[in-house]
């Protein structure tokens, strides 16, 4: 809004000095006076743009939030329920725990924000349902709080998901529209598809193996483990230093152990 107001008070000071000049003005006046107006309406462009995009963006917040807390009140209504369900049947403190259970997910769903879930926040909630589980008195207690414990986690999967989105930019956007998914399943996601050979794409992550000790490791034996082994070299995961010698790690290898392990992490 600050910018707005300048671009408005310089506006106003080329209107004025247009008009001073109109008074009195020859040609060399009237030129100038051409170039300030098209500064004047450059400048009005400059406003009405910013004055949409803030309105935009004031609009897109209030209908993010609007919709965040229509979500929020659709998980407190499906608690109950989804409570009911998920509980331990025919226990004489079902219903008392429930409304314990009940009061510590009505209370946090409320405030779930993508804006304000700090992995801070989020652990301190946990410890609080930790602390609530050392108190319970029955073995059958642990299945009831597994299941709260894994209502809250969707719900904050599901409000991170906003933000996920949210933050996406639009060369982000470009990049993910412009996958080959045929490429990537081929020459990616097929090749470590398999058990086996993300276990030999594994074990040669952390050292240069052989023939012999990837049948150890794998408990494969000739052409079974040739086969995989195949796999790998021809999407350019692993390749073989010389003939009969030891399995190292592409570049390409490298980095698909380091996507996994983020992912796994």
């Amino acid at each position: 809004m600050g910018n707005n107001a300048t671009n408005e008070k310089k506006v106003e000071k080329r209107i004025e000095k247009v008009n001073d000049l109109s008074i009195h003005a020859d040609y060399g006046e009237i030129a100038e006076m051409k170039d300030m107006i098209r500064d004047i309406q450059k400048d009005m462009k400059n406003m009405i743009e910013k004055s949409n995009e803030e309105y935009l963006n004031l609009m897109y917040s209030n209908l993010k939030n609007e919709f965040i807390g229509s979500m929020n009140g659709y998980m407190i209504d499906k608690m109950d329920p989804e409570l009911e369900r998920r509980m331990v049947n025919h226990c004489d403190m079902k219903q008392q725990c429930k409304n314990v259970f009940k009061k510590y997910l009505k209370r946090y769903t409320l405030d779930l924000n993508p804006e304000n879930m700090t992995p801070e926040k989020i652990g301190e909630i946990k410890t609080e349902l930790e602390d609530l589980r050392k108190v319970s008195k029955k073995e059958e207690c642990d299945v009831c709080f597994n299941e709260v414990s894994d209502m809250f986690e969707n719900q904050i999967n599901l409000i991170k998901s906003f933000k996920i989105y949210d933050n996406q930019k639009e060369e982000d956007q470009k990049k993910i529209s412009e996958i080959n998914e045929e490429k990537i399943v081929k020459g990616f996601l097929d090749p470590i598809s398999h058990e086996k050979r993300l276990k030999i794409l594994k074990s040669i992550a952390l050292e240069p193996q052989s023939f012999s000790s990837l049948s150890n490791i794998t408990n494969l034996k000739g052409g079974n483990l040739i086969f995989h082994i195949n796999k790998l070299i021809e999407n350019d995961l692993i390749f073989q230093k010389q003939d009969h010698g030891e399995y190292i790690l592409t570049t390409k290898g490298f980095k698909t152990i380091q996507l996994v392990l983020k992912i796994h992490n």
